[in-house]
């Protein structure tokens, strides 16, 4: 029949070429399409360890003690255990920004499922990181100043977290519970049941187990004002800072100090690094409440918190005194019995044995903490009405500093909080507000 009508074939063969090429145009557009505006390429995800070691563990292998920075993949699962810190940067491959930071505590665990951009800048579509099997005591920073949106997915098995804008949150999450508190900016709970509830400070979102509906409870209170050195329209006024000279060194020169960006956080960045320059301290301090601190007593927990960075010290330890940290911390309060006390707390990032160098001095609380250079630690004090003697205990608080010292030092503090918790986490009016 074909051959006795070859205007039918002819015809037939026009049509099938033509269906032919629309079909191949239509797949190289949706193609092209894909590539420039869907196909992702992966984050640059980088682990730091801050404190001992953090075990990283690819898929199929064995887990390995990682003790300074590795780079992290697909899949891959993170562990510390009760004396180690670590945290994931998440990095733009083009730019080198960071994007986010998640900061895992003591006793966590995570696994990266995905952390991608577009391929191509032109592109609408956000930053994605998603972790999933989360446990333990988590933070997260979100930079602001980005050039993209980001969604970024914390999955564990009582509920998930969805966070789309900058700021730091706080999760501790548990076999039984998850809670979640926002410290500046805002995110989405939602539980295992469905149920979304947004979350803004200073009130925190919990589910239990035994209760899969999100309650809505107080966070801890800020005691301190500009605690993250959030610049504004103005630098941080709320901390004084100066030099001090010591006796045998009048004519030093003092530290540089800036408060800048740094990983996407504003931080106060302290460096000395001028030749031989001399026996020196760099100190802040803010001032608390009225000529008599600020009451404390009617709280159930206060708490010191600090997140910093050493990137030199030229000191081995804290100096021939233990006086010479490159972080130290101090608390100035009035004690229960109406003492004036200090409680003072350092920090160190090289320790030579040869040269000596003391890891504790005679008012100091118990002994100064060793931490990795160029890594982010973030310290917590515990509860200062528990780990103070009886008598010791504070029943108001004065002043809060954080000073640099020795000869050479170059840090970043990108935190000083002082937490404070209520005797029993009840729902606030302004909570209760939060959750409707």
């Amino acid at each position: 029949m074909l051959r006795s009508n070859p205007q039918r074939v002819a015809w037939m063969t026009v049509v099938g070429a033509l269906a032919v090429f629309c079909v191949m145009c239509l797949g190289t557009y949706t193609l092209a399409h894909w590539v420039v505006y869907e196909s992702p390429i992966q984050l640059n995800v980088v682990l730091h360890v801050g404190k001992g070691t953090v075990g990283l563990a690819e898929p199929g292998n064995d887990e390995k003690a990682e003790r300074g920075t590795a780079p992290v993949a697909r899949n891959d699962v993170l562990r510390t255990d009760s004396v180690s810190q670590g945290y994931l940067a998440f990095s733009d491959p083009y730019s080198g920004d960071v994007i986010a930071t998640v900061m895992m505590h003591s006793d966590s665990q995570t696994k990266l499922r995905t952390a991608s951009r577009p391929r191509f800048s032109w592109s609408d579509n956000p930053y994605v990181i998603r972790l999933a099997d989360v446990t333990g005591p988590v933070e997260v920073w979100v930079a602001s100043g980005v050039d993209r949106e980001i969604r970024l997915e914390i999955i564990s098995p009582l509920g998930t977290l969805h966070i789309e804008e900058a700021g730091n949150y706080l999760l501790d999450i548990t076999p039984d519970s998850i809670t979640v508190t926002p410290r500046v900016g805002s995110a989405t709970l939602i539980s295992a049941t469905g149920q979304a509830q947004h979350l803004t400070e200073p009130s925190a979102g919990l589910i239990q187990q035994s209760e899969p509906d999100i309650s809505m409870i107080d966070g801890p209170l800020e005691l301190l004002s500009n605690w993250n050195f959030a610049k504004g329209d103005d630098w941080p006024v709320e901390w004084r800072c100066t030099d001090e000279y010591s006796a045998d060194y009048q004519d030093v020169p003092p530290a540089n100090l800036d408060f800048t960006t740094f990983d996407g956080r504003d931080v106060i960045h302290i460096e000395r690094m001028q030749p031989n320059p001399g026996a020196h301290k760099t100190r802040c301090i803010q001032v608390l409440g009225g000529p008599d601190g600020l009451d404390v007593r009617d709280y159930d927990s206060v708490r010191l918190r600090v997140t910093m960075q050493v990137h030199h010290q030229s000191l081995s330890a804290c100096g021939i005194a233990g006086t010479e940290c490159p972080v130290m911390l101090q608390i100035s309060y009035v004690s229960e019995n109406g003492e004036s006390r200090r409680w003072i707390h350092g920090f160190y990032a090289n320790y030579e044995p040869s040269l000596g160098g003391e890891k504790n001095c005679a008012e100091c609380w118990g002994d100064h903490e060793f931490i990795n250079k160029d890594a982010w630690y973030t310290y917590e004090s515990g509860n200062l009405f528990t780990i103070l003697p009886e008598g010791w205990r504070p029943s108001a608080i004065t002043e809060i500093h954080f000073f640099a010292g020795g000869h050479q030092y170059d840090v970043m503090l990108s935190e000083v909080a002082l937490l404070a918790e209520h005797p029993t986490d009840t729902v606030t009016d302004e909570a209760a507000s939060a959750g409707e």
